[in-house]
């Protein structure tokens, strides 16, 4: 099987390349754009020809798009150059995906929908806070008109091994637990983070059962097991690292900002039926991403 993976020095990209490599009889072809060094493809996927090209080299049996700007804030900052990435080149990548006969897994959000009525199924109603959720709910109905097969995978907050701590808003938190000044921290919003592992292990699955799928673009939800405000989150952060956390002090406004949802808890029971199942404890997996650098003092 060849597999086209884009974003692939993403946070996200990054676990999935890994887990990927290791399965036998896969020909990865990865792609990127910024960071990309050998063996790691460059591409800019806002450049159709640049895709095309991408295309004709990996001649992919399955694309996993990955790569999209996902931080609200700058997408409501960067409005033109968001839909550049989650929108147009989304488009992009779905017609080509269907002039070379590959399937598409499009990596989607659990911001699609308001959080005011969970647990959320793949058929409850959409209704997109924020504008980074309004394109990803874009970007997935552009490949269900476009592309002929394939699946979407709507993601909750993603945690792991980060290049540096601001990369990444769990891990960014942790920034916090280096002073003592009294410091408040969001406690409104419910949150289901994963580990980049773990949504690594759920995108094989999907791709290993894609041919298998009897509808055109099923969707697949994906949170983990158990809910976070920000606040616990540090919480269980000094606790794993042996911080103390007693100038942190809970903030039960709603945050500044892009609008969140309150509590986007999706149904995994589509998942769970292609054997999926979570693996990693937040406590585990935070710990371990963040001990390299607590360790050399940050």
């Amino acid at each position: 099987m060849k597999i086209l993976l884009t974003g692939a020095t993403g946070l996200l990209g990054r676990a999935l390349r890994k887990q990927l490599l290791l399965i036998p009889n896969i020909e990865l072809t990865a792609a990127a754009y910024s960071r990309a060094v050998p063996p790691l493809v460059r591409a800019d996927l806002t450049d159709s020809g640049q895709v095309e090209a991408l295309f004709q080299t990996a001649l992919p049996d399955i694309v996993i798009h990955t790569a999209a700007e996902r931080r609200p804030d700058i997408v409501d900052s960067q409005p033109e150059k968001a839909r550049a990435l989650n929108v147009a080149a989304t488009e992009t990548i779905a017609s080509a995906c269907a002039r070379h006969s590959a399937s598409l897994l499009y990596i989607s959000t659990d911001y699609v929908f308001d959080g005011s009525n969970p647990p959320y199924f793949p058929d409850s109603p959409v209704n997109p806070l924020n504008e980074y959720g309004r394109l990803k709910l874009e970007g997935e109905q552009i490949i269900k008109n476009i592309c002929p097969k394939g699946a979407i995978l709507r993601i909750p907050l993603l945690y792991g091994p980060v290049e540096f701590l601001e990369e990444c808003s769990v891990t960014e938190l942790a920034q916090k637990l280096l002073v003592t000044a009294p410091v408040k921290v969001e406690h409104w919003a419910r949150r289901y983070p994963l580990h980049v592992d773990d949504v690594s292990r759920a995108i094989i699955a999907i791709t290993s059962a894609m041919r298998d799928f009897s509808e055109a673009f099923p969707i697949f939800l994906l949170s983990g097991p158990t809910p976070w405000t920000k606040y616990e989150m540090l919480l269980e952060m000094g606790r794993v690292l042996g911080k103390s956390t007693s100038h942190i002090i809970p903030d039960t406004a709603p945050p500044s900002g892009a609008p969140r949802p309150k509590d986007c808890r999706m149904d995994t029971s589509r998942l769970e039926s292609l054997g999926y199942a979570p693996q990693i404890a937040f406590g585990e997996g935070i710990k371990s991403a963040l001990l390299p650098f607590f360790n050399s003092g940050v």
